[in-house]
């Protein structure tokens, strides 16, 4: 995928925006996506400057990475909008290229916000970068519980083979049904990665 052709709107000057407090996504060169919760942390997970293809703050912004006079490599200043056709087009496709990484699957994106808004909360959560500890339900048979993040909910739908009867709620409000991605023709069903493909709202009753 050509991670490199219009992502960007031109506006050159802008000055850099970017502090410590802020989070980053990032979409490397070979078009993966990636949650980065500091200026600092995004720093560390690159060795040069051309491995990352685009990174966007909250606000949809886009930046490069540079290097200093020094040759040190430093976040460059925003570069204005990210052209969220192309961000939109990018993130589907690492969707279908690493289905056992992006398991967090939202209904399709209409506008830009909903494209940056989809992106920084489903790779934080998948990433157990979440807004609040026990904030996941999971509902199984019309009985709901909190549970503490994805990876029990994985572990407790490890025992399960129908799943057609569960539902799951994350954080920010999204319903989910869970259903299992057959990796390979060959193996079971029950072998392959959970994924969560959200449905309607629908209010789940806590104990």
């Amino acid at each position: 995928m050509n991670t490199r052709s219009r992502r960007i709107r031109d506006a050159s000057g802008l000055p850099a925006t970017a502090g410590p407090n802020r989070d980053f996504v990032a979409v490397d060169d070979g078009g993966d996506f990636s949650y980065h919760r500091s200026e600092k942390e995004l720093m560390g997970a690159f060795e040069y400057v051309d491995e990352a293809a685009c990174i966007i703050d909250r606000s949809g912004i886009a930046y490069r990475l540079v290097l200093d006079p020094d040759r040190h490599m430093v976040l460059g200043p925003a570069l204005g909008p990210v052209e969220f056709h192309w961000l939109r087009h990018a993130w589907l496709h690492a969707q279908s290229a690493h289905p056992d990484e992006h398991r967090l699957r939202r209904f399709y994106p209409r506008t830009g916000d909903e494209v940056v808004s989809d992106l920084f909360e489903t790779l934080a959560l998948e990433h157990g970068r979440g807004p609040a500890e026990g904030a996941w339900s999971l509902d199984i048979d019309g009985v709901g519980s909190s549970v503490p993040g994805i990876e029990e909910i994985d572990r407790r739908l490890a025992r399960l083979k129908p799943l057609g009867h569960v539902k799951v709620k994350d954080p920010f409000g999204h319903i989910y049904r869970p259903a299992r991605l057959r990796s390979h023709w060959y193996l079971p069903a029950a072998a392959g990665a959970i994924l969560y493909i959200e449905v309607p709202a629908l209010r789940i009753r806590q104990n």
